[in-house]
C-alpha cells in the first residue's frame, strides 16, 4: 500500500498534462522554496567571523536557518504532490537536498577557515605530506580522506585546508543520491524515491560522539557506504553483462562498481569497510542456502538472483591484504577481546558523564533525548519492518521482499559489533556502530513509508496524506538539524579553527626555543604540529623536529594554583581564544577556572610571548629556570 498518497491515476500524469492551476500552485510553492534557500545562503555569506564561535547555530543569522526549513518543506510537499516523473517532483528532489546540503556545508558557506579542531588536523597533515610525496598513501591504514582532498585539490585549484572542507557535503550529497537510488530499488511504490530522498536529509547517521560533520573517516566511510548497497542490489538483479564466456557472465556494470565501491569503502575506513564485507557475505549465505533448499521450498526471488561470489572474494581478499598490514588495526581486534573477557564497565563511564552533566546544570536523560529521540523513534519503526520482514507478513512483492530479507539479515552481525563493543566499552567505538546501523534504519523507514509496513494509514485523501507526512517530517526535521553540527546545545563546543588561531600557531613554531616542552589546556598542540609540519603519530616530525610535550595537558588541580612549581623545567602554554570560551563559557569553569586563565597574565613566572588576538603563546618558567633570561 503507497501511503504518500498519490492515486494511479495521478501517476500517469507528467508535468505538460498537469491542469493549470496545479502546475501554476507547483511553481508558486518551489519558487517560494528556491528563492528561501538563496536568502539563507546569502544570509550566511553576508554574516561576517569576528573570532572563534562557540555555537555555529547562535553565530548564523535566523534567516538562514528559516530559509533552509522553508524550502525543503516546500520541497517536501512538490514532491510529495506532484505526478512521478514530472519536472516539479523533479525539482522538488533537487530543492530539498541542496537545502539540507547547504546546511552540512555551512562552515565553507560562512567562511571558516578551516573546521575540526582534532582529528581533521592531522588528516590535513597526512594529505600535505602525499602531495608533497613525503609519504607513500600505502602506508596509511585508510588514506581515502587524505586522497580524495587531493584529488579535490589538484581538480579544482583549491588548497588541500579547503578541500577537506568541502569533503562532508560532498560526501553527504552522495549519501543522500545513493540512499535515493537504493530505496528506489527496493520500494514497490512509485514514492519510493521522494521517501528515500527525504528520509537521508535526515541525517540519522551523525551523532557527534563518533561520527561528526567534518573530514573524519568514519563518517566519509559511513556516507558512502550506501553505494555499496545500490551495487549490491543491482548487481544481484540485473541481467547485463559487459563481458561473456559462452553462456557464462565474467564482468558486469554493476559488479565492477560494486568491486570498487566496497574496496573505496575499506580505504575510507576499514571498521566500516569490515562491515560492507559482513553485508556481503551474508548476503553471499543466505544465496548459497536459498539455492541449496531449492529442492524442498521450490525457487525463491533470491535463489535466482546472481550470485556474488565475485564481487564478496575481490573485496573480502582486499580487506585480508589490506588490512592485517597495520598494528593499530590488530591492536583493536585484541583489546575488545580482552575487555569482553575481562568484563568491562560500561556503566561507569556513563555514571561520570553523568556526574559531569549535573555539575553543569544538565543531565544524561536530557542529553540522550536531544541527541537519540528521533534515531530512536525510527529504529522502533525500522524495527517493526524487519520483524514483518522475518515473519513473512509482507505482501506479495518478491523482489522486494528479498532485498529486505538481505538488508534484515545482514543488520544482525552488524547489531552484534555493536553490543560487543558497548559491552566492553572501548573508547566511545559502539558510536560508530551506531551511526552504520542508521543508514539501515534510514533505508527501512523510508520503505516503511512509501509501501506502507507493516501497515498503511486509512487515509484516502492524497491532500490529507502529504499535509500529514509534511507535517512528520518537519517534526523530525527540526530537532536533527540541531544535531548537525557540535554546539553547547549538546554541550560540546563548536569545532571552528581561526585563521588567527592557525598562525599564531605556525608563528610559534618557528620562533620557538627547541628546548622548550609543550603542555596546554586539555592536552598539547599535537593537532597543529601535526597540520604543519605533517603527521606522523611521535614527538618528532616529518621534517625531524622534536616536539616533548606535544601531547600533555595541565592537570586541572594545577591549573591556576601551583603551574610553576608543579614543572620542574621550561613549557610552552598555547591558549586559544575557543579555550577561554570552551572552558568558562561553556563549562563554566568546571575543570578550568576562569580565575587560571587570569593568572596567566598576573603570575610574574609566566610570560606571555606572542599574541594576535585569538591566540595567546605563554613561557612558564620555574624558580631557578633560565628560559626568559
Amino acid at each position: 500500500m503507497d501511503v504518500l498518497g498519490i492515486s494511479p491515476a495521478t501517476n500517469q500524469m507528467t508535468s505538460t498534462s498537469l491542469p493549470r492551476s496545479r502546475r501554476r500552485r507547483f511553481t508558486g510553492v518551489l519558487a517560494v522554496g528556491f528563492l528561501a534557500l538563496t536568502a539563507a545562503i546569502l544570509a550566511a555569506r553576508s554574516t561576517p567571523i569576528d573570532g572563534y564561535e562557540l555555537s555555529i547555530y547562535e553565530a548564523t543569522p535566523p534567516t538562514f536557518w528559516a530559509g533552509v526549513v522553508l524550502a525543503a518543506l516546500a520541497a517536501a510537499i512538490v514532491a510529495l504532490s506532484a505526478p512521478p516523473k514530472s519536472v516539479p517532483r523533479r525539482l522538488g528532489l533537487l530543492l530539498g537536498p541542496m537545502a539540507i546540503v547547504s546546511v552540512v556545508a555551512l562552515p565553507v558557506l560562512r567562511g571558516y577557515y578551516f573546521f575540526g579542531a582534532g582529528d581533521a588536523l592531522s588528516y590535513l597533515g597526512w594529505a600535505r605530506l602525499i602531495a608533497d610525496e613525503q609519504l607513500n598513501p600505502v602506508e596509511l591504514l585508510y588514506p581515502g580522506i587524505e586522497s580524495t582532498a587531493i584529488f579535490v585539490a589538484q581538480t579544482t585549484g583549491i588548497t588541500l585546508r579547503r578541500s577537506l572542507l568541502l569533503i562532508p557535503p560532498l560526501l553527504f550529497a552522495a549519501f543522500v543520491v545513493s540512499v535515493t537510488l537504493v530505496v528506489g530499488r527496493i520500494s514497490t511504490s512509485r514514492n519510493g524515491v521522494v521517501a528515500g530522498c527525504f528520509a537521508a536529509l535526515l541525517v540519522l547517521p551523525i551523532n557527534n560522539v563518533h561520527t561528526y560533520i567534518v573530514a573524519y573517516p568514519t563518517t566519509a566511510a559511513i556516507f558512502f557506504s550506501p553505494l555499496v548497497l545500490y551495487a549490491l542490489f543491482r548487481y544481484v538483479t540485473d541481467e547485463g553483462s559487459v563481458a561473456r564466456l559462452g553462456d557464462r557472465t565474467l564482468l558486469t556494470p554493476f559488479g565492477v562498481l560494486l568491486g570498487i565501491a566496497g574496496v573505496a569503502a575499506i580505504l575510507y575506513h576499514p571498521q566500516v569497510g569490515a562491515n560492507v564485507i559482513a553485508i556481503l557475505f551474508t548476503v553471499l549465505g543466505l544465496q548459497v542456502l536459498a539455492r541449496a533448499s531449492r529442492r524442498w521450498v521450490g525457487s525463491t526471488a533470491i535463489s535466482a538472483h546472481r550470485a556474488i561470489v565475485a564481487p564478496a572474494a575481490v573485496v573480502g581478499g582486499f580487506f585480508l591484504l589490506w588490512t592485517p598490514r597495520f598494528d593499530r588495526a590488530q591492536d583493536t581486534v585484541g583489546t575488545l577481546v580482552t575487555l569482553l573477557v575481562s568484563g568491562a564497565d560500561p556503566g561507569g563511564t556513563i555514571e561520570a558523564k553523568g556526574t559531569s552533566l549535573a555539575t553543569l546544570g544538565g543531565g544524561i536523560e536530557e542529553l540522550f533525548l536531544k541527541m537519540f529521540l528521533v534515531s530512536g523513534v525510527l529504529s522502533l519503526v525500522a524495527g517493526l519492518v524487519m520483524l514483518a520482514t522475518l515473519t513473512r507478513r509482507l505482501d506479495d512483492a518478491p523482489d522486494r521482499n528479498a532485498l529486505l530479507t538481505y538488508l534484515t539479515v545482514a543488520f544482525a552481525p552488524i547489531f552484534v559489533l555493536f553490543l560487543a563493543f558497548m559491552v566492553a566499552s572501548l573508547s566511545v567505538q559502539q558510536f560508530r556502530y551506531l551511526g552504520f546501523i542508521m543508514v539501515f534504519v534510514t533505508i527501512f523507514v523510508a520503505v516503511a513509508v512509501a509501501d506502507g509496513i507493516p501497515f498503511g494509514l486509512p487515509i484516502r485523501s492524497p491532500t490529507t496524506r502529504t499535509t500529514l507526512a509534511v507535517g512528520v517530517f518537519a517534526l523530525l526535521l527540526v530537532p536533527q538539524l540541531a544535531m548537525v553540527f557540535s554546539s553547547p546545545y549538546i554541550y560540546q563546543p563548536s569545532s571552528q579553527v581561526t585563521e588567527r588561531t592557525m598562525e599564531g600557531y605556525e608563528t610559534s613554531f618557528e620562533q620557538r626555543d627547541p628546548e622548550v616542552w609543550h603542555t596546554g589546556v586539555r592536552g598539547g598542540p599535537r593537532r597543529y604540529v601535526d597540520a604543519y609540519h605533517g603527521t606522523t603519530g611521535s614527538n618528532t616530525a616529518a621534517d625531524g623536529t622534536t616536539f616533548e610535550g606535544k601531547d600533555e595537558m595541565i592537570p586541572f588541580g594545577v591549573w591556576g594554583n601551583n603551574m610553576t612549581e608543579f614543572y620542574s623545567r621550561c613549557r610552552y602554554v598555547a591558549l586559544e581564544q575557543s579555550d577561554y570560551q570552551r572552558e568558562v563559557g561553556l563549562y563554566d569553569g568546571f575543570r578550568y577556572s576562569e580565575a587560571g586563565f587570569e593568572r596567566m597574565e598576573t603570575d610574574p613566572r609566566i610570560h606571555r610571548v606572542q599574541s594576535n588576538g585569538d591566540f595567546r603563546l605563554y613561557v612558564v618558567a620555574p624558580e631557578g629556570s633560565t628560559c626568559m633570561r
